[in-house]
């Protein structure tokens, strides 16, 4: 009996300790708007911060000390947390992080994947399973990845493979964020694209995917990128799906990829049959995972970004600040 009270009580830890928290480019600042600005109690800023009442008494203290409270916010970070309440309360996210627009648009995936590694290193505690996908924007974050030694956890590849094992390759971001939580990771050995829709059936048959899959189902968090379906895009650039089916799944109304699946405005699968044949776990499998992550910025991506949010309900998204303010004048029009 005391053996059951103890995994009831070591399970509710987890789900406490898994609970995502709000986040945010400068939590300081944050606690500031939330204060002063939106007029929350102490005790509500401790409660969705998950932090003592007592840091968050610190936090407003030293705000005055450090004028970024004086009558408003003054702050460089102020612009990006107003954009980050704006996405939060538009789209219901626990958490939207703002990164600042680089000066160069090159650099733009390094500076979302930096705070890609921050919200990963705030949010990940033992015994959590993260599952990931790939692309750019995932795979610059490893450059700012802490190493850690989690207990009880793993990571999970949402995608399949390629033969040619560059960062392109959707598995390669999965296994390295292992590497870096000195956890196991679970990986999809097959082709991202096979050749026919019965042959990706059999292969979810087989045993060790098929463990791989529900493995993923049983995921508490899950992060995600998205692509745009133009010739500039990962997918398309380095020949992961041919550039000739560009035009035909904008015909079918294709505006995003998500883990390689194609979708709609409306975040919907398209009718076109190289859904059929992509091995990678399937977009309503990962939207149920209970924390999904969204990372991804620039203008081109707009749509693709609007179109994910309808795919998943995300916990958290992560973008820049010019894309932020895109997306919100972008669902402002749609909605008049």
């Amino acid at each position: 009996m005391r053996e059951g009270i103890s995994a009831v009580s070591q399970k509710t830890k987890k789900q406490k300790e898994s609970k995502p928290t709000l986040s945010s480019a400068d939590l300081n600042v944050k606690m500031a708007w939330l204060y002063h600005v939106e007029g929350l109690t102490q005790e509500r800023i401790a409660s969705r911060l998950n932090v003592s009442r007592m840091k968050v008494m610190r936090a407003l203290a030293a705000s005055a000390d450090d004028h970024i409270v004086i009558t408003t916010i003054n702050a460089d970070t102020a612009e990006q947390v107003a954009l980050e309440r704006r996405l939060e309360k538009r789209w219901n996210l626990k958490s939207a992080i703002v990164v600042p627009e680089p000066e160069e648009a090159k650099n733009l995936e390094r500076a979302i994947g930096h705070a890609v590694a921050r919200y990963l290193e705030e949010q990940l505690v033992d015994g959590m399973t993260l599952a990931i996908g790939g692309g750019a924007t995932l795979h610059a974050s490893l450059a700012f990845m802490a190493r850690r030694d989690l207990k009880a956890s793993s990571v999970i590849g949402l995608v399949g493979s390629l033969p040619h094992s560059q960062w392109i390759n959707p598995s390669i971001v999965a296994t390295k964020v292992a590497e870096r939580l000195k956890v196991d990771s679970y990986q999809i050995s097959a082709p991202v694209i096979v050749d026919d829709p019965a042959l990706r059936d059999r292969l979810w048959e087989q045993a060790s995917l098929n463990d791989v899959r529900q493995r993923a189902a049983k995921a508490d968090m899950a992060l995600l990128t998205v692509g745009e379906v133009s010739p500039d895009a990962t997918i398309f650039r380095h020949g992961i799906v041919p550039q000739s089916l560009i035009k035909p799944l904008r015909d079918k109304g294709a505006v995003a990829n998500i883990l390689c699946y194609f979708v709609d405005s409306a975040g919907r699968l398209v009718d076109h049959e190289v859904n059929q044949r992509i091995m990678a776990i399937e977009l309503e499998t990962v939207a149920r995972i209970p924390h999904v992550i969204l990372a991804a910025g620039g203008p081109q991506k707009v749509d693709a970004v609007l179109a994910a949010l309808h795919t998943v309900s995300a916990e958290a998204l992560i973008t820049d600040a010019a894309t932020a303010r895109m997306l919100l004048d972008k669902a402002g029009k749609e909605e008049r």
